[in-house]
C-alpha cells in the first residue's frame, strides 16, 4: 500500500479532495483509487460536508491511470478483477455512493480514468482550457469500464463516438455532449467555481441529499412511479 496522502481541505461545509500529484500529471495508481474511494466515502458521510469538491494542480486534472510497477503474475482472473478492475470500479460507486453532490474541477486535461472520473461526479464544472479523451482503443483496450462511468451522463450515439474515434473534445463541445455541466473562461474559473460551490454549500444538507437521491433513484423508474416517488421524497422533506 501506498504511503501517498490525497490533499484534502475542509470549508464551510465543503471537502475539497486534491489528486495531489501534479509532477505525474495526477494519475493514480491502483493503490491510490482505492483509497480515493475511501476519501470520497469518509468526506460524503461527514454530516458536516454538504458538497464533495474534487480538484487538481498542474498540466492535467488526471492523465488517467499509473500503471508503473504493476503486474498480473500469478494472479488468477479472479483477482485481476478484484485488485485491478476492482480499484477503478470502486472510485465510480463511491461518487455514486457519496449521498451528497460531488463537483469536479476540470482545469486542465482529462484523460482516460480521469475523464470518466469528471464524467462521473455529480456536476462537472470545465475550465475553457480543458480537453476530454478516452484514448483506451488506441492501445486495444475496450474502455468499458470507462463507459460504465458515462452510462445516463453521455447520450449513447455521442459516447459511442467518443470511444470508437478516441478523439479529444475541447470545451466548446462539452456542455453539449453531456461532459460537463458549465464552462467557464480559465482566466476566472477558480473564481467563478468558487461562487458556485459558496452558493450551493449554504443549502440544507437534506436538501441536496435529497435532490441526489431522487436524481440517482427515479431514473429507473417507471414514469408514474417517479412522480410517487417525487411526492413522497418532498413530503417527509418539508414534515
Amino acid at each position: 500500500m501506498s504511503n501517498f496522502q490525497f490533499q484534502i481541505n475542509r470549508s464551510n461545509g465543503v471537502a475539497y479532495i486534491d489528486f495531489n500529484r501534479p509532477e505525474e500529471g495526477n494519475a493514480l495508481t491502483r493503490s491510490m483509487m482505492f483509497e480515493l474511494a475511501r476519501v470520497l466515502r469518509v468526506e460524503g458521510s461527514d454530516p458536516n460536508n454538504r458538497l464533495v469538491v474534487l480538484e487538481a494542480r498542474g498540466d492535467f486534472f488526471c492523465k488517467g491511470r499509473d500503471g508503473k510497477g504493476e503486474s498480473r503474475a500469478g494472479m488468477t482472473p479472479y483477482e485481476i478483477r478484484l485488485n485491478m478492475m476492482g480499484a477503478v470500479l470502486d472510485v465510480y460507486k463511491a461518487l455514486a455512493d457519496v449521498a451528497v453532490p460531488v463537483i469536479a474541477k476540470v482545469h486542465a486535461q482529462a484523460v482516460g480514468f480521469g475523464a470518466a472520473v469528471a464524467v462521473a461526479c455529480d456536476i462537472t464544472l470545465a475550465s475553457d482550457a480543458a480537453v476530454f479523451s478516452f484514448p483506451e482503443i488506441e492501445h486495444d483496450i475496450p474502455p468499458t469500464m470507462a463507459m460504465c462511468a458515462a452510462l445516463g451522463k453521455i447520450p449513447a450515439k455521442a459516447l459511442s463516438f467518443l470511444i470508437y474515434s478516441a478523439e479529444e473534445v475541447d470545451a466548446s463541445q462539452v456542455v453539449s455532449l453531456g461532459i460537463a455541466s458549465k464552462v467557464f473562461q480559465h482566466q476566472s474559473f477558480d473564481g467563478e467555481c468558487q461562487k458556485f460551490i459558496d452558493k450551493l454549500s449554504q443549502k440544507p444538507r437534506l436538501v441536496l441529499e435529497t435532490i441526489k437521491r431522487y436524481q440517482d433513484k427515479a431514473s429507473h423508474l417507471t414514469p408514474d412511479m417517479a412522480s410517487e416517488y417525487a411526492g413522497t421524497l418532498l413530503a417527509l422533506v418539508r414534515s
